[in-house]
Order: structure tokens, then C-alpha cells, then sequence
């Protein structure tokens, strides 16, 4: 038994790599394949200027042979549909189900890693978010020109969404400023007299939940599109400036209520900010002294906590480790008592609460027939409250080292204010107090929020009577202490005038912009400012002149004092000619050509054959081209050309060389109808041998199907696991099958590439040849460079098409 599976696994044994004879095809492609390279640009040479280099030449290497010795091979991109089929099939499989479900849906992410010890925590940020959130909303609300219970009904379904599909971890969802001051203005817009008769019987909450609805579909579509790829544009500058102008909002907004008296809204479009300040300015004799008194001792109590209490309450242990000293909690409740024993509404005229109505709110549908009205206000809420909600993410992000993804953020928002639509619920975003609030508490997940959005549950269905004592004036103080970090960021201006001039203007440009119209603007100036940052530096390329400080070590003169001079100059052109500063490449070319006419001894047209040099180009930090970048290395080696230079080109990426052969500005090798009718055939070879072996597989695993069973036995009284063994070897087998199909395929472009070349070639053999980038004029170090220049300064003619005529002129 045994011995007949091991003939049999002997006779079938034809898979491995040295009977398909594909082993030098497997590790060195180029040689099984032919003796062309898979890159067209460094194809076959001329016969003399291999035997020359070979000869000259034997310290140092070109481009061309480096790739050659090295075994370079240029991988073929993958078409967009390809890699979308790849994505597709990837997250079909278990795995792939498994990692996108936990990257859609962080809920599965976190909750799998949550420690107990967080949950203390969790509970009592989410308790005094809540209960911070219940006066906040209702208030909010009424900005939006909303009765203040849609406030709570925002506060509840959204953060719930949010829970799941959110991956900020300290970001609080639901009522902000900003945003409902957008979406009174489309309400009012709409409720006009005129829209009232397009769309009879049209209310605010068939406006609210429309325009919720719609926003939340916009942020989808951008998600989709990954338009939030486009905020990061928004550098971390930008949004410190927009972070510090919110703030600076909602302390203006907080000051009439912790004085006690009100001012009269206002809708302006611009210098919104300003005009309040005016208002406030004056009303300010109107404060109320009791107010006033309360606010004060809140703001004392709660700074003194900060500084003094909260050190000492977090160095203690045991059961109390790890949990925050609940401050804004402390302040809420004794408030709450204080106003009701002491009846400060009616003995000293304090605002506080009142009515805060109880119910739960039934599902509808959002109407759709408003939607041509309404779509200019959802992409600007859209858009804000993405802004507001990263900026505000990417802070806390920064500090506690999690990681934030940009765009299921985006699809969060939009899950968000899609599910909230079937309610009375108008579009949210994260709120900048309630975050820093949540994390002031101590949050340690998304948790928190949803702990918030049961306590605006609980005060919904049932306790919200109890919080009508509260005075308005001490969530007015909570606001003022927990952005006071936030307002702080103007205290950086000085270190960025030290370290980068560039962001502080824009850091006040995006400030000024925000404080004088709003958030909106502010980030589209933000985002203005940042490309015209990079636009503006992307003109100002860097030039360095290099010297050798040692072996293969080469340095900017003007930096390093050791650093001298090499026989031929070596310019360190940061970036690369692309369009924007293709003419800064040209001028430093022509300086170092200015340079080389003054150090010669003569004219140009009175020098002898000899009276050639080199000009060495750093390349290391070229990373990509275009068409005029192109254009303008085209210019340089003809213009350096006719005054017998030679620009050489160290460690450039073959990308751009491929984009400079498909150009036409590089030297095309001289094609050989024999050689490549002969490596067709090579192809053609490998090719049936390949089919030869994949019939042989396929018939051996129609056999194994027959043996598998007798196979299983014998390993079993063998002790032996063969039929493994010979799983894993065809397995293996076919892998390597698939690798060589996929190289022959490259081969198949390559060599119809080539004879595309060879028909061109046999056209233009009549044709004057313009002059044209060689492979000898790429190199893959400056060390290698400069080794060959010598050479090719004296023997330019056996590398190059150089003809001198009989004035002695080229």
C-alpha cells in the first residue's frame, strides 16, 4: 500500500520547481523571459557602448546596469476596476466581512477591548453631559426658532446613532450653536408667505426633518466620494483658528446669561460677533446682581476645583482611582437645591428653567417636495457641522494618541441625520462645549454619549420637571470654564511666529474671517489659505549647491564648512521641475552654465574636442513631474548640449523615468528584428510549457481525488501525514504557477511595446534624430557619477551621437 502511493506520488511528482523547469523563471524573469529589461526605457544597447562601459567603466554603474545587476523590475499599476474587484472580493471573504464590519460599524472595535475599569467613568461624564445637556438643548432649540422640547428630542436619537457608527471617542452629538442658527434661517426662508402657497400646510417640523434628512444624505454622498479628503487641506493651524472663533461665539453668547438680562437677536450676515458685543455692551446696566453674584461663586468654585481639588481627588487610590472629581455635576445639583429652597426666581429675579414638558415624539416621513428649496442650507450645514465635528475630534484625537477616521466620521454624521429624520429632529453635530465637558469628566468611550442620550431619555419621559430650578446663569459659567482651554490657543501666536510665519497668517486670517462672518466661511477661508500656503512654497523651490564631506557622503557647501568642492558642480534641486517652478529650474541650470563659461579658459567655439564637462543633478527628492517639468529637462540637456555639457541625473525614481521615456525625450535603444523575433519565441515556449503544466495539475487532482481516501489510510499506519504533504505542495505549485502567468503577461506588453519601437525605428532611420536624455546619463549614486563623468567628458563620442565637423565645431 505504501509503496504504491509513493510510485504514484513519484509518477505525479512533476509539480515541483525543477521539473516545470520555471525555477530561473520564478527568481529572474528577465533572464527566462529574454534578455530585454521589463522596462522599455533601459532596453538593449548599442554594441559599442556596452563594450565600452564594459571596459571603461568598471567602478562604477549606470542607472540601466544598476537595474540590470540589481534585478529592478517595474510593477504594472493596477487598473481602478481591478483593485475595486480585489476590494470586493476581499471583503466577501470572512475576514475581509469581519474587518470591514469593524471599521464601519467602531461599536464592535471598542466594545470588544472596553475595560470595566472605564465604566465609572463613562457613567459620570455621561451623567453630567446629560444633565449639562437638558438646559443646553432647550435653549438651542429656541435659537433655531424651534420649541425648546426638539432641543431634547435632538439630544436623544442622535447621540444614539452615533454610539454605533462614531469613532470619536470623547465627541458629544446633538444641538450646536452654529448649526441652529443655519437652520432658523432656512425655516424662516421657507416659511415665508410666498413658499407657505407653494407648499400648503407646510410646517417647522416638516421643514426640520426634511432638511435633516437631506443634509444627512449629502454627508453620504461625500463620504462616498471621500470628499474628506479634501479637509485635510484644513491643517491642524486652521482649525485651531476656527476652534478658538467658536469659542470666542459662545463666550459672547454665554455673557447676557450670566448677568441676567437679554439682548435682541439678530439674523446679520456679516460681523454677526460684533454687533453682539454692541448689544451687550448696551444692556450690560441691566445685569441682575443676584446673577451676577451666583455666576461668581460658580466660576470660583469651579476654578478653585480645577487648580486645587481635582490634583489631590486624582492621586488617591483605591476604589475612587481612576474615577474624576465631578465638579460640574457638584455645581448643577447644589444649584438646582439652592434655587428651589431659596426661591431665587421670585425673591431676586434669577432666570431659571421652568418649563421643561414631558413625552415621547411618533416616527413620520420626511417630506421631499422642499428639497429644491432647501438644498443650498443642507450643503452649508453639511459641511460646518463635518468641520466642527473633526476639528473638535482631531483635538482630543491628538492628545489621548487614538486614531481618527476622517471618513467614517462623514458617514457617521450622515447615518446620524438620516435615522434622526423620521423624528422631529433638525440636523446636529458635535457641540464644543458638551465635548470638552465630556472630557473634562473623564470619558473614556463612546459610551458616555450613549449614557447622555438615556439621561435626556430619563428627563424626557419622566424627571425633567425637576430640573426647572436650575439657573440659567450656571450653565452659563460651566461654558465659560471649559473653553477657557480652547481660548487659550492665541497664546501660541508667538511660537508660531518663531517657527513658521506661514501659519500665523493663517492662523489669523481663518481666525478673522470666522469672528467676521462665520464658521462656514471661516473654513472655506481656512482651506483657501492652506493651498495658497502650498501653492506659493511649491514656487519657491530649494537650491543647494553639494560638496563631499567624505566617502560617498555629499553636503551643501554653504552649510557645512568640511564640505569642498567637487570637479563637477552638484545642484540639489528640491521637488523637481514640475509646472509651478519648472522656470526656477531653468534659471539654476543656466547660473551653473554661467558659471562653467567663466572658469573656462576660452570661448566655447575656439575649444578643442576635450573641452567638455558635467553638470551632476541630485534627484533624491524628485517625486513626481508633468508635462512642462518634462518639457523643461528636454530644454537643459539640449541647451547644456550645444555648450559641450553633460547634465547627469543621480537617483531619479523610475516613474519619472518611465514618464520621460513615454515622452520621447530619452534615447530609445537600437532594436534587433532577430533578438526579438527569437525572445517571441522564448515567450511562446514558456507559454505552452505553462499550459503543458496546468493540464498535468489539473489531471493530477482528479487523480488525488481517487487516491485521497487509500492515502488518508496509509498515513494513518504509516504514521505519516503524506496526503498533507502533497496538498501543500500543489498548493504551493499553483502559486507559483499563477506568478509566472502573471509575469509572462508582462513580458507579452513589454515585447509588443518593443515591436511597436522597432516599426517607429525602421520609419525614422532617414529622419535627423533630435537630441535626446541617454542611458548613460543616469546614475543611481552621486559617487557613481562622478567616477563616469570623467570618463564621458573625455570619451563623449563613444556614448554619445557627437559628431565633429571639419572647423572643429559639434
Amino acid at each position: 500500500m505504501n509503496t504504491e502511493f509513493q510510485q504514484f506520488q513519484q509518477k505525479h511528482s512533476i509539480f515541483s520547481l525543477e521539473n516545470l523547469n520555471l525555477q530561473r523563471f520564478y527568481r529572474n524573469p528577465k533572464v527566462t523571459i529574454g534578455k530585454f529589461p521589463s522596462n522599455p526605457q533601459s532596453g538593449i544597447k548599442r554594441q559599442s557602448s556596452s563594450s565600452v562601459r564594459a571596459t571603461s567603466i568598471p567602478a562604477a554603474m549606470n542607472q540601466d546596469e544598476y537595474d540590470k545587476k540589481y534585478q529592478f523590475r517595474r510593477r504594472r499599476k493596477v487598473s481602478w476596476v481591478k483593485r475595486k474587484a480585489d476590494g470586493i472580493r476581499t471583503i466577501v471573504s470572512r475576514d475581509g466581512l469581519e474587518k470591514a464590519a469593524k471599521r464601519r460599524v467602531p461599536l464592535i472595535k471598542w466594545m470588544s477591548r472596553y475595560q470595566w475599569s472605564y465604566l465609572a467613568a463613562d457613567i459620570i461624564a455621561g451623567v453630567t453631559v446629560g444633565i449639562y445637556n437638558v438646559p443646553q438643548a432647550m435653549s438651542y432649540a429656541t435659537l433655531a426658532g424651534l420649541p425648546p422640547v426638539y432641543g431634547l428630542y435632538a439630544s436623544f436619537f442622535p447621540p444614539i446613532l452615533y454610539f454605533i457608527f462614531g469613532s470619536a471617542t470623547h465627541s458629544s452629538i446633538g444641538v450646536f450653536s452654529i448649526t441652529c442658527l443655519m437652520v432658523n434661517k432656512c425655516v424662516e426662508e421657507l416659511l415665508h408667505q410666498d413658499n407657505s402657497e407653494r407648499f400648503p400646510g407646510i410646517t417647522k417640523t416638516d421643514v426640520i426633518s426634511s432638511l435633516c434628512i437631506l443634509t444627512g444624505l449629502i454627508q453620504l454622498v461625500m463620504a462616498l466620494v471621500r470628499c474628506n479628503k479634501l479637509m485635510n487641506f484644513l491643517s491642524e493651524t486652521a482649525i485651531s483658528a476656527v476652534t478658538f472663533s467658536a469659542c470666542f461665539y459662545g463666550v459672547v453668547n454665554q455673557i447676557p446669561k450670566l448677568c441676567g438680562f437679554s439682548v435682541p437677536s439678530r439674523n446679520e450676515p456679516y460681523f454677526h460677533l460684533f454687533y453682539a458685543i454692541d448689544d451687550i455692551a448696551e444692556n450690560i446696566h441691566k445685569s441682575n446682581i443676584a446673577t451676577v453674584c451666583i455666576s461668581v461663586c460658580t466660576l470660583v468654585f469651579l476654578i478653585f476645583a480645577r487648580n486645587f481639588i481635582e490634583p489631590v481627588f486624582n492621586r488617591q487610590k483605591g476604589i475612587i482611582k481612576g474615577i474624576p472629581f465631578p465638579k460640574e455635576l457638584i455645581t448643577i445639583v447644589v444649584a438646582i437645591l439652592a434655587s428651589h429652597f431659596m426661591n431665587f426666581e421670585k425673591k431676586y429675579g434669577v432666570k431659571i428653567l421652568k418649563n421643561v414638558p414631558t413625552g415621547f415624539p411618533s416616527p413620520s416621513l420626511p417630506r421631499i417636495d422642499i428639497w429644491a428649496e432647501i438644498y443650498s442650507s443642507a450643503i452649508g450645514i453639511a459641511v460646518v457641522s463635518y468641520a466642527v465635528t473633526m476639528a473638535m475630534g482631531q483635538i482630543f484625537a491628538k492628545k489621548y494618541k487614538y486614531r481618527l477616521d476622517s471618513n467614517q466620521e462623514l458617514l457617521a454624521l450622515g447615518l446620524v441625520n438620516v435615522g434622526s429624520a423620521f423624528f422631529p429632529v433638525f440636523p446636529t453635530s458635535c457641540s464644543l462645549s458638551r465635548t470638552l465637558v465630556n472630557e473634562k469628566c473623564g470619558a473614556r468611550s463612546q459610551l458616555s454619549g450613549f449614557i447622555a442620550a438615556l439621561c435626556i431619555l430619563i428627563v424626557i419621559m419622566f424627571i425633567g420637571p425637576l430640573l426647572e430650578s436650575l439657573p440659567s446663569c450656571v450653565l452659563a459659567a460651566i461654558v465659560l470654564v471649559v473653553v477657557e482651554p480652547l481660548l487659550r490657543k492665541c497664546t501660541d501666536l508667538p511660537m508660531l511666529w518663531r517657527c513658521s510665519k506661514a501659519d500665523l497668517f493663517i492662523w489669523i486670517g481663518t481666525a478673522t474671517a470666522t469672528l467676521c462672518t462665520d464658521i462656514a466661511p471661516g473654513v472655506a477661508v481656512g482651506i483657501s489659505l492652506v493651498i495658497l500656503n502650498i501653492a506659493i512654497q511649491s514656487q519657491q523651490a530649494t537650491v543647494k549647491i553639494l560638496g563631499q564631506v567624505k566617502d560617498n557622503d555629499f553636503r551643501p557647501i554653504d552649510m557645512y564648512d568640511s564640505a569642498t568642492e567637487t570637479s563637477f558642480r552638484i545642484i540639489h534641486f528640491v521637488g523637481g521641475p514640475v509646472s509651478e517652478n519648472c522656470r526656477s529650474f531653468e534659471d539654476v541650470v543656466m547660473d551653473a552654465t554661467n558659471i562653467i563659461r567663466k572658469t573656462r579658459s576660452g570661448s566655447i567655439d575656439s575649444q578643442g574636442y576635450t573641452d567638455w564637462t558635467a553638470i551632476i543633478l541630485d534627484c533624491t527628492t524628485w517625486t513626481r513631474t508633468d508635462h512642462m517639468g518634462i518639457q523643461a529637462v528636454d530644454e537643459v540637456n539640449k541647451d547644456l548640449r550645444k555648450t559641450q555639457i553633460f547634465p547627469l541625473f543621480v537617483n531619479l525614481k523610475a516613474s519619472i523615468r518611465r514618464q520621460y521615456c513615454l515622452a520621447g525625450i530619452l534615447e530609445q535603444p537600437d532594436l534587433d528584428e532577430a533578438k526579438l523575433a527569437k525572445e517571441e519565441a522564448r515567450i511562446l515556449e514558456e507559454e505552452a510549457r505553462i499550459q503543458e503544466e496546468r493540464r498535468k495539475c489539473s489531471a493530477f487532482k482528479v487523480s488525488m481525488k481517487k487516491y485521497k481516501k487509500r492515502c488518508v489510510v496509509d498515513a494513518m499506519e504509516s504514521g505519516e501525514d503524506g496526503n498533507a504533504h502533497v496538498e501543500i505542495k500543489l498548493c504551493y505549485d499553483e502559486k507559483e504557477l499563477d506568478k509566472a502567468e502573471r509575469d509572462l503577461f508582462d513580458a507579452k506588453k513589454d515585447l509588443a511595446l518593443w515591436k511597436k519601437q522597432l516599426a517607429q525605428q525602421n520609419r525614422s532611420k532617414d529622419m535627423v534624430q533630435p537630441v535626446r536624455i541617454s542611458q548613460n546619463q543616469f546614475y543611481p549614486s552621486i559617487t557613481d557619477a562622478m567616477i563616469s563623468a570623467n570618463l564621458l567628458v573625455k570619451e563623449q563620442g563613444h556614448f554619445f551621437d557627437i559628431k565633429q565637423s571639419k572647423d572643429g565645431k559639434f
